[in-house]
């Protein structure tokens, strides 16, 4: 005998994720808000507001991401974003849509930043860091598009999906989340260095060329 799963109700999905997001800024604009620029502000340990953020940024949808830092007007930036799944596009920004004014602690977005300084920028991994300063890359243009593929000595030491996660998180970082997904083409990486390659750095420069 077959089992049927019942599809869920679109309406009644947008309508858990609108409760979601509705709780979500209640509980922010009421003391996350203050709790967590007070973490900034002191630069204390983030990580009792990443597990204030988490379960209930996952409410709206597990698979959202988020992210805080510096913001341009405001000292702090809140970011929820989709994570490069179009799927989700929507819902982050229903998210934003329903934020509170941006004040001289938070101002609110969708996509990651660039980073302003991103020699700067290195991924902790546990027993070292990498930094974005000595990843190397192949960039080839294709159009608007610039194809990346990625290669560090240490990528040899991880699995394939560890180098991935931290091609697009440098990525990120160096360009933001926005430009990535506007002029980055094909995304790859390997553990053996590619005879053309050249720093990842560079890649800012030929996209503004």
């Amino acid at each position: 005998m077959g089992f049927f799963r019942r599809r869920a109700d679109p309406q009644a999905v947008l309508l858990r994720q609108d409760e979601a997001i509705a709780t979500f800024w209640q509980w922010w604009v009421a003391e996350g808000r203050a709790r967590a620029a007070a973490v900034f502000d002191e630069r204390a340990d983030p990580r009792p507001v990443a597990d204030d953020l988490v379960p209930r940024i996952r409410a709206i949808h597990p698979d959202l991401d988020f992210e805080t830092g510096t913001g341009r007007t405001a000292r702090h930036v809140l970011v929820v974003t989709a994570a490069g799944d179009p799927g989700l596009r929507e819902v982050a920004d229903r998210w934003l849509a329903a934020a509170p004014p941006a004040d001289d602690a938070f101002e609110y977005d969708t996509w990651r930043r660039p980073v302003a300084e991103p020699e700067g920028v290195a991924v902790d991994l546990g027993h070292g860091r990498l930094a974005l300063c000595d990843v190397r890359a192949v960039l080839t243009p294709r159009g608007d598009l610039v194809d990346v593929e990625t290669w560090h000595p240490v990528f040899r030491d991880l699995p394939d999906q560890a180098r991935g996660q931290i091609t697009f998180l440098l990525l990120d970082a160096l360009l933001g989340e926005r430009l990535v997904e506007q002029r980055v083409g094909a995304v790859a990486w390997t553990a053996e260095e590619p005879a053309d390659a050249r720093p990842l750095l560079e890649l800012r420069d030929l996209l503004a060329a």
